[in-house]
C-alpha cells in the first residue's frame, strides 16, 4: 500500500518561487511515477534539506526506498519511522491523515517483513518480524477494514508460531503459498493506489501541501 503523498497542481506557481521543499517534493513524485527513484530520492532528500520535518517528503521517500532495484527496506523502514515520530495530534486528525499514517505504518511493516524474509538466519530476523507484526496491528487501531494489514498480521503470527518448530516439508509448502498469496495482494493494493492517484490528480482536489 504505498500511497503517495499526491500535491495539488493548484497554486504550483505561487509555491515554486516560494517554496522550494514543495516544489521538490513535486519533482519528487513526478520521477517517482516515471519510476525513475533514484531521481526521485534526490529530490525529496533535497526538500528535507529544506525542512527535515516535512512529512509529505518523508513518507514518498520511504515509498521511493521500497520501491527502488535494489530494494533498500531498512532505508524504508527508517524514513516511514521519521515520518512517524513527527509530532501529531491525532485527536484532531482528518479522515484523511488517520489513512495516511495507518498506511505508514502499513509500509513499515512491509519493510520490516521483507527484512525478515531476506534471511531467515539472521540473528535479527525474529526482531523484524516482530516489529513488522507490531506495526500491522498498529495500522488496524487507524484503519480496522484494511484487509491487506489483517492478513499479512495473521502470516506474522503464523510465522512466529512456527518460528521454533521443525519445518517439515507440508509446512514449508504451505508457507511458500501465503507469501505468493501477499504478493498478489500487494499487487492488486498497488494497481487501486494507482487507480486513485490518477484520479486525485484529474480532479485536482488533493491537499495542498
Amino acid at each position: 500500500m504505498h500511497y503517495l503523498y499526491l500535491l495539488s497542481l493548484a497554486g504550483l506557481l505561487l509555491f515554486a518561487s516560494c517554496d522550494k521543499k514543495r516544489q521538490y517534493a513535486r519533482e519528487g513524485n513526478s520521477a517517482y511515477n516515471k519510476k525513475s527513484y533514484l531521481k526521485a530520492e534526490e529530490k525529496y532528500n533535497e526538500a528535507l534539506k529544506e525542512d527535515s520535518l516535512f512529512m509529505p517528503a518523508l513518507y514518498n521517500l520511504g515509498n521511493t526506498y521500497y520501491m527502488s532495484s535494489d530494494s533498500n527496506y531498512l532505508a524504508a523502514a527508517e524514513a516511514y519511522d521519521k515520518y512517524l515520530s513527527v509530532p501529531q495530534k491525532q485527536a484532531k486528525m482528518t479522515q484523511k491523515d488517520s489513512l495516511l499514517y495507518a498506511n505508514a505504518l502499513y509500509n513499515r511493516g512491509n519493510s520490516f517483513f521483507n527484512l525478515s524474509q531476506m534471511n531467515t538466519q539472521d540473528s535479527n530476523s525474529g526482531k523484524y518480524l516482530q516489529q513488522a507484526a507490531k506495526d500491522y496491528q498498529k495500522s488496524l487501531l487507524f484503519n480496522s477494514a484494511d484487509s491487506n494489514a489483517k492478513y499479512n498480521l495473521a502470516l506474522c503470527l503464523w510465522l512466529m508460531k512456527n518460528d521454533n518448530q521443525n519445518n517439515n516439508n507440508d509446512n514449508s509448502q504451505q508457507m511458500k503459498q501465503m507469501l505468493e498469496a501477499m504478493k498478489i495482494n500487494e499487487k492488486k493494493t498497488l494497481e487501486k493506489a494507482k487507480s486513485k492517484q490518477e484520479k486525485s490528480q484529474n480532479s485536482q482536489n488533493e491537499k495542498d501541501w
